[in-house]
């Protein structure tokens, strides 16, 4: 299962960056996508210094033409693509009745209009392959990384939870569509993970309100990401997995918590 040729989107993130390690350990191929250029690029030389090939792409994933570039630098670098981690994520929190048009137009712009872009390009390429390959041969895996808020929410974060509902529901649809060419899509939903979400005084109100009484570390949340883009996960496609802590099994979290 080694040696394949992965696309990791937002790689400068917490998440993204353990998602590309995770992939290197394995020695797959990379190709890393962030608009933080001197992050992923950091990340880029990381890898390669421990013998990883790894490209990486400034790009927006919003916009189709980034895309397409992230795209055609696989094709040129490896010959195909074989797996999609989407890990792009605009966090935003703000009252219902002072969330502006624009920061709404944006927060779904970032999590689900890139989304779209991004799964579809892969796809094309996925069926593509899978024409070529034959098809009784299954080609092509995407995972989409979302927050547990795709099923829960907190009245400041209308639109953060609005984008996540719909990935959630794209990656399902994607999943569906995709299906009659063996390419399968998950998505992986987390709670409160170190970088990602404790980087203020909520920090222990989120260790409060999650049963496990501690904060996620990226690595597992890569963990995930890798097993559903593995071989061990082959009839599994169309599903969210959490990676919270029990948070959602929960009915009632602590009175003195916050909501993440």
């Amino acid at each position: 299962m080694s040696g394949r040729s992965v696309i990791v989107t937002g790689a400068a993130s917490p998440v993204g960056a353990a998602c590309a390690r995770r992939f290197s350990n394995n020695r797959d191929k990379l190709v890393l996508a962030d608009t933080d250029e001197e992050a992923g690029k950091a990340l880029a030389d990381e890898l390669r210094d421990s013998g990883a090939e790894v490209a990486f792409v400034h790009a927006d994933t919003c916009k189709r033409l980034h895309v397409h570039n992230v795209i055609a630098e696989a094709l040129d670098a490896y010959g195909g693509v074989d797996v999609l981690a989407h890990t792009v994520m605009e966090r935003y929190s703000a009252p219902f009745l002072e969330t502006s048009e624009d920061d709404f137009d944006r927060v779904i712009e970032r999590n689900l209009r890139g989304a779209f872009l991004v799964n579809q390009a892969a796809a094309k390429q996925f069926v593509k392959q899978s024409v070529e390959a034959g098809a009784s041969e299954q080609r092509g895996v995407i995972v989409n990384i979302g927050s547990v808020e795709s099923v829960t929410s907190s009245a400041d974060h209308v639109a953060f939870a609005a984008s996540q509902g719909g990935l959630q529901q794209l990656s399902r649809a994607v999943a569906l569509a995709l299906s009659p060419h063996g390419v399968r899509v998950n998505a992986v939903g987390f709670g409160a993970i170190k970088g990602e979400m404790d980087k203020d005084a909520k920090a222990k109100q989120l260790r409060d309100a999650t049963p496990l009484k501690r904060i996620g570390d990226p690595e597992e949340v890569a963990e995930v990401i890798f097993f559903l883009a593995s071989d061990a996960a082959s009839y599994v496609t169309g599903q969210t997995l959490f990676v919270d802590g029990g948070k959602l099994a929960q009915l009632d979290p602590p009175s003195d918590a916050e909501e993440d």
